[in-house]
């Protein structure tokens, strides 16, 4: 059974207003180290990963205009086996982009609302919830992507916040070999309510490893809250390349009082039709994962993440995973 062990160490620059980003800013300095140890194949991979964050609101004498916010990460792999395909290879050194946009709020009190940049596809419980960095990761890899250069408009209604992006495809580049793009909204409830539910679509030709896919997707997600405790749960169905594709999963999570200490649980499974054009035959496989995250006060943060396949498939393998994650933002 393999095991991975991930180390990251984080400089964290401390929420600060400064003169050179503006009154109402705040930025931090994001420098992180993991290593993944595979205990069935006994190897070891690295990522070194340094950062800037920054959060910044532009305003007038009347109203905010918008806000601005800037991640990019220079990130170094080692010996790494499956290397996201931005990678030239597990050993290869590339500048890449969590999120950096610019959100125009000054038209309508922030009902409508216009996105130019890099940020996250809107689609499901993983654009609710900011899981960059982290070892906690929901649905994305459904889509086989989460962020995008593209624009979009948002806003918040007094029932209903809403997204819909129309994005490049191509992830992390903005030039890119064929021509993806994808079109992908999300509307749903309020977030602030102890009740959250929302539907999402996904379509488009979007750039992976091997070449252009085209993938369409559209899904239901709903989140609970109470007390300490967050339930939710999302499912979709569509296509890739053409084979029907089932996704489904559901997590819960405990946070203590002071917010400092979380656990969760996930089960996911995914069902992909083989070849549609010769038989309707379909692989399916299925996982759990557990995890628990700390906070302190002084930016560290640390956390572990045991993954475990309950079903797989030739065509679709999920490995074993043990994560530790050790952070620190200053």
């Amino acid at each position: 059974m393999p095991c991975s062990l991930f180390l990251s160490q984080t400089l964290y620059a401390n929420t600060l207003h400064s003169e050179f980003f503006g009154e109402n800013s705040r930025w931090s300095i994001d420098a992180s180290t993991r290593l993944t140890h595979n205990i069935e194949k006994n190897k070891n991979a690295f990522m070194h990963v340094l950062g800037l964050d920054i959060h910044s609101v532009f305003s007038s004498t009347a109203q905010d205009i918008g806000t601005l916010t800037f991640q990019p990460y220079i990130v170094k792999l080692n010996n790494v086996q499956k290397a996201p395909f931005i990678f030239d290879n597990g050993n290869d050194t590339q500048l890449t982009w969590r999120i950096a946009n610019f959100n125009y709020t000054g038209l309508n009190q922030g009902k409508f609302n216009i996105r130019v940049g890099h940020f996250e596809i809107p689609f499901g419980l993983e654009y609710q919830i900011d899981t960059n960095g982290t070892l906690r990761q929901l649905t994305t890899s459904d889509r086989g992507i989460k962020a995008d250069w593209g624009v979009s408009v948002n806003g918040i209604l007094p029932n209903v916040e809403y997204e819909i992006a129309l994005t490049r495809g191509s992830g992390n580049e903005i030039k890119s070999t064929g021509n993806p793009h994808i079109f992908s909204g999300r509307v749903g409830t309020s977030s602030n309510k102890n009740i959250v539910t929302g539907i999402s679509w996904f379509t488009g030709d979007v750039l992976g490893g091997n070449g252009i896919t085209n993938r369409k997707k559209i899904g239901i997600d709903a989140s609970y809250y109470y007390y300490q405790w967050q339930f939710m749960f999302e499912s979709s169905i569509g296509q890739t390349a053409g084979n029907d594709t089932l996704n489904s999963f559901a997590e819960t999570r405990w946070n203590n009082t002071q917010e400092s200490l979380s656990s969760y649980f996930q089960l996911g499974y995914q069902s992909t039709e083989i070849n549609h054009e010769v038989n309707n035959k379909t692989h399916s496989t299925s996982y759990w994962s557990a995890g628990i995250q700390w906070l302190s006060y002084q930016g560290f943060d640390i956390s572990a993440q045991y993954k475990h396949k309950l079903k797989d498939t030739p065509t679709i393998d999920i490995d074993p995973l043990l994560s530790v994650q050790l952070r620190y933002r200053m």
